[in-house]
């Protein structure tokens, strides 16, 4: 997998057990579950080299980030 998907994922897997500690201690425990499903796969697979967690990755269409560099470069 390629250092910046899975620096944006080890981000956002970060995140997500941070929100999820603060909403248990804050007792707001329907919310730590509900981003506790929402980044399970990416939370129990932290730091492996998992392929399946590529396709959880949106990325920024290639066509579309040209057309938007193009027309800020003009």
């Amino acid at each position: 997998m390629e250092n910046f998907i899975r620096k944006r994922i080890d981000i956002a897997t970060c995140w997500a057990t941070n929100r999820i500690s603060a909403m248990d201690t804050l007792e707001r425990y329907e919310d730590s579950y509900a981003i506790a499903e929402e980044f399970r796969e990416w939370i129990l697979h932290i730091g492996e080299k998992n392929e399946n967690l590529k396709d959880s990755v949106l990325n920024f269409p290639k066509e579309l980030k040209k057309l938007l560099d193009q027309k800020v470069n003009d």
